[in-house]
């Protein structure tokens, strides 16, 4: 793993700040994919990270620092990598940046007991302080899944503990919109924008009765749900394809 701590290049993870802030869980992350020496979507990963950012009130470095310590850290790197930002409330920053381990497990779902409340001052923000994400997931892994599913105060369909949701009903693709309290997720920006899926609002129920669901994140891009619960559910041509064109559209492009 390569790390970048305030700037400065180190290779010991010691030396990361053990402050209250990183100990509250008190800041803010992105997770950002790397094709070889090329983030995908920086700009736009910096300006979910600005807007949170303004809603914490929380100081960010400069965006042509953070710029210049990733492109210094993935220097000469090949294949795909995750580079991780976080900066913290008392003005430290890391990056970090290591190899991409693709996972080819299938991916199944579980509802999750505990309501995400829409309104909550955190909705929207990728915050170090993850550990209700981490819940969903710990909790749909002992119970043999992949993931939990999130539903809000209205019993809406919001997030898994890790990505995105998108379901496809009678040839539309579907997404939870920004109201039901989801993550303003960066493949989930670029679907909208360069792809036909929209935003809406759905049950639980309805989720079930999707023809096909979906998982996306900046990692994971857009991957295929196998089974939610009980049911199982079987390869879709059309998501298929829309995998295919979205994977081309971010190599293609890189900043998109």
């Amino acid at each position: 793993m390569r790390l970048l701590i305030n700037g400065i290049s180190h290779s010991d993870v010691s030396k990361l700040p053990n402050s209250d802030a990183l100990l509250r869980g008190d800041g803010l992350f992105e997770t950002i994919l790397a094709i070889d020496d090329k983030p995908v979507a920086l700009d736009r990963h910096l300006a979910r990270l600005e807007r949170s950012a303004d809603k914490l009130q929380i100081t960010l470095p400069a965006s042509i620092d953070i710029k210049v310590g990733i492109s210094n850290l993935l220097e000469a790197q090949t294949d795909q990598s995750k580079v991780r930002l976080v900066v913290l409330s008392d003005g430290n920053w890391f990056i970090s940046a290591e190899p991409l381990v693709e996972s080819v497990q299938s991916i199944s779902l579980t509802k999750f007991s505990d309501p995400i409340n829409s309104k909550s001052g955190l909705v929207g923000i990728k915050s170090i302080s993850y550990g209700q994400s981490m819940l969903a997931v710990r909790t749909a892994h002992a119970r043999g899944y992949s993931d939990g599913v999130y539903l809000n105060e209205n019993n809406d369909v919001v997030e898994t503990g890790s990505a995105n949701i998108i379901i496809l009903k009678d040839g539309k693709f579907i997404t939870p919109a920004l109201e039901s309290g989801c993550l303003p997720g960066i493949t989930r920006q670029i679907l909208i924008k360069d792809f036909a899926v929209t935003e809406g609002l759905f049950t639980w129920d309805q989720l079930l009765e999707a023809d096909a669901v979906f998982l996306c994140s900046s990692i994971r891009l857009l991957t295929p749900v196998s089974k939610v619960e009980d049911k199982l559910f079987e390869g879709s041509e059309i998501g298929a394809k829309l995998i295919g064109e979205f994977e081309q559209h971010i190599r293609s492009k890189i900043e998109v």
